[in-house]
């Protein structure tokens, strides 16, 4: 026999009691990774709830497809037998809705070309759902095991049921989001909020594993997906949740979805209205390094979109890589001792991609009038230099990788070797060479004039500590300090995408 949407999603609000524990109506402030939610199934039926039932007792429920194998693309849905749903695809929701409470009902899962139950790719239950219960139901795992990469935490990825219990449809004030971790090939994660280890709504996450709601921040964040120890970033995004709603983000698809031959890496909001998961855009990664040598600039403070991110931000200083939202990004720079934006001496707006890296180099001086022409007619104005496809780290950790940037606004094109090696050739001001690799140790260098013999050096730097490093390095200070109100003189400096203070390589060049 056919069932009705409401026959239904009762059957399937039957299988929500997969172990989840019920929590109070307060919204929780605190994140708690939920580990042992997902994998026990309650089968029996009281004659408590089975009179409830009878009563016209009711709970609220959603589902969520987030199978991620190709086989279950999109699939159709059996209660009893019976075909409910036809074609439900991957990342798509109901809505919350109300059910009967109280029933023994069987749900199978079949390909969306299925005729029958027979068809049947997995199968659940049965099931029953508590009177007055709020539960998100997820769909997720491989119809095959073998067939894909095994999780890192060894645990099970057959095509299974999962649970969100106490879950919530709206929220009395602000935002708040509960994650599901539903990658099958993911490790244990982590979610950091805005740059900030301490805010962590996610902390040592498995696959399989939900967290309670916690209030998301207002006007949005950007956020990192990470190992455990937060010592590899598997993904970054951004997101803006509006006031008032919860929402289920759900790590959804493959880490490695070639070898999976699927769906990639993403997260997915998805709303108490249900419909297709919103994916959250990616983010961009930013290091940005202070390379203005005038001494009116020894020490300033940095806006993105006219927030202040740097305070008192000091010459040859660098910050590590940050997570920033994708898109259109106001960089200005203003005095140290500036009270807003609106003290900014320089602005410069930048397109930052989503899943790209950046440097940007703060370079030049305020008042080029009053400091010595470049030689080769370059503007010396206040400006950024933007490293489009930086590294943080080197693509074979057993070298060091290496990208150079002349920022010595009174210096002529040059060349950098090491011994007798060219490095990097003819780069002018505000120029950026291309990457390439060195072998850690001790490095010989030496700066000369392009078209020339005579070379600056050799100087001995000590790259021992640094296998497996990015390092940036920029000609930094002027060649002729007497002719620049007394600026510092010219080096180079490399900064590591730990940041800090930069690391001298050549000592002063005159």
């Amino acid at each position: 026999m056919r069932f009705n949407r409401t026959q239904w999603l009762a059957v399937v609000a039957t299988a929500l009691l997969v172990g989840v524990g019920c929590g109070d109506d307060d919204e929780p402030t605190n994140p708690a990774t939920n580990n042992e939610t997902n994998n026990t199934t309650n089968n029996t039926t009281n004659n408590t709830t089975n009179n409830e039932t009878n009563n016209g007792a009711t709970a609220r429920l959603q589902v969520i497809h987030n199978s991620a194998d190709p086989a279950a693309a999109t699939v159709d849905i059996y209660v009893n037998d019976g075909l409910f749903l036809d074609d439900v695809d991957f990342r798509t929701a109901s809505a919350f809705t109300d059910v009967p409470a109280g029933a023994d009902l069987e749900i199978k899962i079949a390909p969306g070309t299925s005729t029958s139950a027979d068809d049947a790719i997995a199968t659940f239950g049965p099931y029953n759902l508590a009177a007055d219960s709020t539960t998100v139901l997820l769909a997720s795992g491989v119809v095959d095991p073998t067939a894909f990469d095994a999780n890192p935490n060894s645990e099970s990825t057959a095509l299974n049921l999962y649970a969100i219990a106490d879950a919530k449809e709206a929220s009395a004030a602000g935002a708040i989001v509960a994650v599901f971790h539903g990658v099958t090939d993911a490790p244990t994660i982590d979610v950091v909020l805005n740059n900030d280890p301490t805010l962590k709504p996610v902390d040592d996450a498995k696959y399989g594993d939900s967290t309670a709601y916690v209030a998301f921040p207002s006007g949005g964040a950007v956020m990192d997906v990470t190992n455990d120890d937060n010592t590899a970033r598997i993904a970054s995004f951004g997101a803006a949740v509006p006031d008032g709603v919860a929402v289920v983000v759900v790590a959804s698809g493959f880490v490695n979805a070639t070898q999976n031959a699927a769906a990639p890496f993403g997260l997915y909001a998805f709303f108490s209205t249900g419909g297709a998961g919103i994916p959250l855009p990616a983010a961009a990664r930013l290091q940005v390094i202070h390379n203005s040598a005038d001494p009116g600039a020894a020490s300033v403070d940095v806006y993105l979109n006219d927030n202040l991110t740097l305070n008192d931000f000091a010459f040859r200083s660098a910050t590590p890589f940050i997570t920033v939202p994708a898109g259109e990004a106001k960089i200005s720079i203003a005095p140290g001792t500036s009270a807003t934006v609106a003290d900014a001496v320089f602005n410069q707006t930048a397109t930052l991609e989503g899943n790209k890296t950046y440097v940007a180099i703060a370079k030049g001086v305020i008042a080029p009038a009053d400091f010595a022409a470049n030689p080769e007619a370059e503007s010396t104005a206040l400006g950024l230099t933007l490293i489009a496809d930086a590294r943080e780290a080197a693509l074979d950790p057993t070298k060091v990788d290496v990208v150079a940037v002349h920022g010595g606004t009174d210096a002529p094109t040059v060349d950098l070797l090491t011994g007798t090696s060219l490095i990097f050739g003819a780069l002018t001001y505000g120029d950026v060479s291309a990457y390439t690799s060195v072998d850690p140790g001790s490095i010989p260098l030496s700066l000369r004039v392009t078209g020339t013999e005579v070379a600056l050096g050799p100087f001995a730097f000590d790259a021992t500590t640094l296998s497996g490093q990015a390092l940036t390095v920029v000609a930094s200070g002027f060649l002729t300090p007497g002719d620049n109100a007394d600026g510092e003189a010219l080096r180079l400096v490399g900064y590591t995408a730990a940041g800090g203070a930069g690391l001298v390589l050549l000592p002063a060049l005159n």
